[in-house]
């Protein structure tokens, strides 16, 4: 046991260095600006069909504040991130809304999403275990498996690469299905309005 011992605690303490380094170097080089706007493309492959299905549309991200996520093809609708709740519309009407002081699994979904959007990679390694690689001098890609056996059972890894920004995000279910996520058009600039976007 303590010849067992000896090699394994000197390994995961190395495992964890290395994750602590590569986290400290991809936050480095990601921007965190109090606001964040642009494009979106999103693909979502389904086992079973050829064509993946596609979406377009534009998103703010408010640091601390919030995430608006607006589709607008094929179908327009609009899902509102805050740190309280979720909110689904269409057409200007709520189809949907959850209280994430009492959804404690849909408090977990807004901590990934704020930290995904918002690129705050600090809050993505409590969530999740970290691999990947800086290149060059500002890219960096990061492969994502969570933490908590019960998000297995829904997710099995998320991969996100970018530069001062992230650009590319890819989400594979535990079912097969299989979302790509592409951004571009970025611009560190409220939209008008801005203020009252998550009041």
């Amino acid at each position: 046991m303590g010849a067992l011992s000896a090699i394994v605690l000197p390994t995961s303490a190395l495992a964890a260095t290395d994750e602590a380094a590569l986290m400290k170097g991809v936050q480095s080089r990601l921007r965190q600006p109090e606001w964040l706007r642009g494009d979106f493309e999103q693909s979502k492959q389904v086992p079973g069909f050829k064509k993946p299905v596609v979406s377009r549309g534009d998103f703010v991200v408010a640091r601390g504040r919030g995430v608006l996520w607006h589709t607008r093809t094929p179908f327009e609708s609009e899902l509102r991130l805050t740190r309280d709740e979720i909110r689904a519309s269409q057409g200007g009407a709520t189809a949907m809304r959850m209280d994430a002081q009492r959804e404690p699994a849909l408090r977990l979904v807004n901590e990934m999403m704020f930290a995904l959007l918002g690129g705050d990679v600090g809050a993505l390694s409590k969530l999740f275990v970290m691999d990947g690689e800086l290149t060059g001098a500002t890219a960096w890609k990061l492969d994502l498996r969570p933490r908590q056996a019960s998000w297995l059972q829904v997710l099995q890894r998320l991969a996100l690469s970018g530069d001062t920004h992230v650009r590319a995000v890819e989400l594979v279910e535990a079912g097969g299905d299989i979302t790509r996520i592409a951004f571009s058009n970025l611009r560190e600039s409220a939209p008008e309005g801005g203020a009252r976007l998550f009041d």
